[in-house]
């Protein structure tokens, strides 16, 4: 019986990565990321079920992962009556900021490369989470149709912005201040405009 060897599992992760990142998953090579991890082709496929199987190791752990962020970010206090309270803004910044520090480079692939795979509802299925803890935090009970469509909206306009950041390869001072920016832009007294 042979064994998988962790490094070259991580070889393939690595190159399967770059591929997808570069050129898409539809149009990376798995022969590609063969050559480039160092393995034989017929070796990849003990180590993942084709090019399907690799993205899925590659980007599963983020798919689930920032959905449970969000769900941390609903438990954050704010007062909904004015703006969030500067502890809350620092704390959600932090979250976001250790995200992108963990998944930052699968957050870009499922969001820019994976277009016909299972995962191409990732920006809405986010957006949708978003706007949802949005129009609770802001509007609540009270918040009607128009309410829902300025959350929604908001909630859509701040996830496209967070992916720019990302996607700029800033550091992680220059990411902080422009997060913390960028949510007072968003959510500065949401609830009370009109």
């Amino acid at each position: 019986m042979q064994y998988k060897k962790k490094y070259i599992n991580d070889r393939l992760l690595e190159a399967g990565q770059k591929e997808f990142l570069e050129k898409g998953f539809r149009q990376g090579s798995i022969t590609t990321v063969a050559e480039q991890a160092g393995v034989p082709i017929g070796n990849l496929y003990r180590y993942f079920d084709g090019k399907g199987g690799l993205l899925d190791a590659i980007v599963r752990n983020t798919y689930q992962e920032v959905p449970r962020l969000v769900e941390q970010l609903a438990k954050i206090d704010t007062d909904v009556s004015l703006d969030m309270k500067e502890d809350a803004k620092i704390h959600i910044v932090q979250l976001l900021l250790n995200l992108f520090e963990a998944h930052g480079k699968q957050m870009v692939l499922l969001s820019d490369k994976c277009a016909t795979t299972r995962y191409e509802d990732f920006i809405q299925k986010i957006t949708d989470q978003v706007a949802n803890l949005v129009f609770i935090k802001f509007y609540g009970k009270e918040g009607g149709e128009t309410d829902k469509l300025m959350a929604y909206y908001t909630s859509k306009a701040f996830i496209g912005t967070m992916f720019d950041i990302l996607r700029s390869d800033l550091s992680r001072e220059k990411n902080e201040q422009i997060i913390l920016r960028v949510l007072n832009f968003y959510f500065y007294e949401l609830g009370a405009r009109k």
